[in-house]
Order: structure tokens, then sequence, then C-alpha cells
């Protein structure tokens, strides 16, 4: 494999190596995006709109952690490199917290609020200590376009295995290993999904490699290097883009568990032969979101990222609305919307790394410094605060629709419930690839700022 700044190429290993860590870290991800609201209002026991509220402070506040944490990763120097060790360092502490932030204590009202607040709050701590240095990571394995986006390709598949399991399985597993009890399901459960991952992150540490070294002469000071993203005007596009992108994204994901149980009334449906329906609906959106990640590399070759890109948001507002108006009965059309749905996030989910790695080389190349760890911990910030805005909104939709745990839906809460799955993120989504189409690092852009890039690094050397 060769080190030249040209032809950085990955071997399969290293790729399917890398993907792991993220099968990891989306054990984590998926349950927030998809099960955390309900965990807290059906299976920990406080109202929407207290674990809105939690969960808006808790990811639009810890930004400061974050853009910490990727100053202090591109500060690191260790034998094996600036970001692997985090996998390293933190990959027991995140399991530990992670268990701690699914257990339900014996505790009154106002104790139990205060433990979902700083286990929460730890969790989405430990959770940015280990993925800004693992997503920053990316950026420094290889140069070359294609690979960075086949990089991001393994990435994004192997995120969804991690997806498939834990969606897939939480229910069940809850049901089975609670034996009963919701609360110990849930808390075993998560057991189980944190002993696999620290597995995987120690895989990820040991097949991976760090190539792309920041300029030999750059020494930056922190304010230095906040200047230097703000004048970054690819990389606003991407923070923009990242927090409204995240935040229809779990207005709609938080809204799916609900729509499947108390819309579509499949808590005890099988289909396809005896599959319990839930699962099935996210096996198969974690296998079609695989796909899409697949097919990222040819949407590349023939319309380029940023086309690519947008593409992808308008096929996933376009594949969303038309779930306002399904009916409980039609599980055929339910399902091809919703394959059709994921494919186009696979594409856009991978080409959302790839263009942020794209912006740490805009910045090598405008500014003569590279600071990949604190343009992925700034591009996470926005994310978890999309993350926090969308949880609250849905919480507090909820909450005004009159959504209540385990009763009957009522028509206003079911109304709701279907707004949240449909017109609101596709108007949301559509509104934004509009705003997209300006964004600047095209494909002829890009190829002049890498060519630039590996004339500077070989006359360095």
């Amino acid at each position: 494999m060769s080190d030249s700044p040209r032809g950085m190429r990955l071997s399969l290993v290293e790729k399917v190596g890398y993907g792991l860590g993220d099968t990891a870290s989306n054990f984590v991800w998926a349950l927030m995006m998809n099960f955390i609201m309900y965990f807290y209002t059906d299976i920990f026991g406080i109202t929407a709109a207290a674990a809105g509220t939690m969960l808006l402070f808790a990811r639009s506040t810890d930004g400061f952690f974050d853009f910490f944490v990727g100053a202090v990763a591109d500060r690191t120097q260790t034998r094996w490199g600036r970001f692997r060790p985090w996998l390293l360092w933190l990959c027991l502490p995140l399991a530990v917290v992670f268990v701690l932030a699914f257990t339900t204590p014996g505790l009154g009202g106002g104790q139990k609020l205060v433990w979902a607040w700083v286990t929460y709050n730890l969790l989405m701590l430990t959770y940015s200590a280990i993925n800004i240095p693992y997503g920053a990571l990316s950026g420094v394995m290889t140069d070359d376009p294609l690979e960075r986006t086949s990089l991001n390709a393994y990435r994004m598949g192997l995120a969804q295995v991690g997806g498939i399991i834990a969606n897939t399985g939480f229910l069940p597993l809850v049901a089975l290993l609670g034996a009963g009890s919701q609360q110990r399901g849930a808390q075993l459960t998560v057991l189980i999904f944190s002993v696999a991952a620290v597995a995987l992150f120690l895989v990820c540490f040991a097949t991976t490699r760090e190539r792309i070294q920041p300029p030999a002469a750059q020494k930056t000071r922190l304010l230095d290097d906040v200047r230097t993203l703000l004048a970054n005007p690819h990389w606003l596009m991407m923070f923009l883009v990242g927090i409204v992108n995240i935040t229809l994204a779990v207005v709609r994901g938080s809204a799916g568990i609900y729509y499947l149980k108390n819309y579509l009334g499949w808590d005890d449906v099988r289909l396809l032969g005896g599959f319990p329906a839930i699962p099935l609906y996210f096996l198969l959106g974690g296998l079609a979101m695989i796909g899409g990640a697949m097919l990222t590399r040819f949407a590349v070759a023939a319309i380029g990222k940023k086309w690519a890109f947008i593409a992808s948001m308008v096929a996933v507002a376009l594949t969303a609305i038309p779930f306002y108006r399904l009916l409980p009965d039609q599980a055929g059309l339910v399902f091809t919307f919703h394959l059709l749905g994921m494919i186009a996030a696979g594409i856009n989910a991978t080409l959302y790394w790839t263009l942020v790695a794209d912006t740490a080389d805009f910045a090598e190349w405008k500014f003569g410094t590279r600071t990949t760890g604190i343009i992925f911990s700034a591009t996470t910030c926005a994310q978890k605060a999309g993350m926090g805005i969308g949880a609250a909104i849905a919480g507090f939709l909820l909450d005004h629709y009159g959504y209540k745990p385990n009763a009957e839906l009522s028509e206003s809460a079911r109304q709701g419930i279907l707004l949240m799955m449909s017109l609101i993120p596709a108007a949301g989504l559509l509104v934004l690839a509009g705003v997209f189409s300006g964004y600047g690092l095209t494909e002829p852009v890009c190829r002049t700022i890498r060519d630039d890039l590996a004339v500077r690094r070989q006359t360095a050397n």
C-alpha cells in the first residue's frame, strides 16, 4: 500500500475495520434516533414533554465539549496517531454509561428525572469523546476522492449493520430478557450491545492507519482554529445541513415506533411467514440503507457528490409524503416507500461525511492549516444539536397532540404522528435541498485542491 500523498489506496481489511467502528457507534445512535423517546415515556416512565426538554438541553449544550474534544484530538501525539488512540481509551467508559442510561432506578419522580438527566448527559459526552476522533480518522486515512467515498460507504453500510441489530433486536430482547419487566429487559439488552461495541471498537483501532499529517510547520492556537473554521463557507454549509437534516430525521424517527405500534397496530402482527412486523420493518430498512451506501460510488461517478447529495434529500422527502395517507391495511405500500426512502438515506448519510472531509481539504488548501478534528467535532456538534432540537420538537408535538403512554391512540394524537412521519420532514428536506444547491465544492474545485495539496506535501517532504 502506498504512503504517497497521491493514490492512497485502502485495503478491504482496513475499510471493513474502519466501518466496524460505526457498527459499534450505531448501537448507541440507533437507539437515540428511534427508541429513546419511547424508552423514556413507555418504559422509564416520564412524560414526552419532560423527555423532550431533557434531550434538547443535553444535545444542544454539550457542543462546547464536542469542540474541546476535536481540538484536543488535533493536538494528540501518540505512536498510534492523533485519532485512533481515542477508540482504545474510551470504548469501555462508553459501554458503562450506555448501560446506566438505559437503567431505570427504584427512585421517586424527581429523583428519577435527575437520574435520567445525569446518565443521558454522560452518555452523550462519552459518545462525543469517542465518535469525534473516529469520524475525523476517515479524513486522514486517504485523500483519494473515490477511496474516501468508498471508505465512507463501508462505514455507512456497516453502521447499518449496527442499526439493524439495535433496531430489530431492541423490543424483542427487552421482552425476552425482561421476563415481564421492560425495565430489566432494556438494561440487559443494552448490556449486550455494550459488550459488542467494546469488541468492535478494538477491531477498528487495530486495523486502521493514519496517513495524512498536518503541515510540518503547523502550530496554531485554538482561537486561530475557530477563526479558520468560521471563515470556511463550505463547512458552514455542511454545519447548517447537519443541524436541519438530523432534526428532521429525529422528528420522523421518534414518531416511527408510535406509528408502527399505535397507528398501524403492528405490535403483534407477523408477516412473511411469521416474522414480527416491527423488527421486519427495521431489518429491511437497514438492509436498504446498506444498499444505498453501496450505490453511492456509482451515484457520485454519474452526477458528482453535490448533486447526488441533493438528489438523495429530494428522494427521501418524496418517499415520506405518502405516509400521511397510507392506511394500516396497506402494509405493502408502507414497506415500498420505506425501503425506497432508506436507499436514498444511505446515499445521503455516506455523502455527508465525504463532503465534510472535503471541507477539511479546503481549509488546508486555503489557510495552510489542517484541523480535521475540529472540523469533525464542530460538525458532530451540529448533528447533536439537530438531535436535541428534533427530540424536543417530537416530544412537544406528541404532548401537544395529546399522546398518552400505554393508552388508546386519540384522533388528535394519530394526526400528529402522521404529520411527524410525512409532511413535516418532507417539507424541510425539500427546502434544504434547494439551499444546498449553492454549495461550492464541486468536482472540478475538489480536483484542483487535491492536486495542489499533493504538490505541497511532496515539496514539504
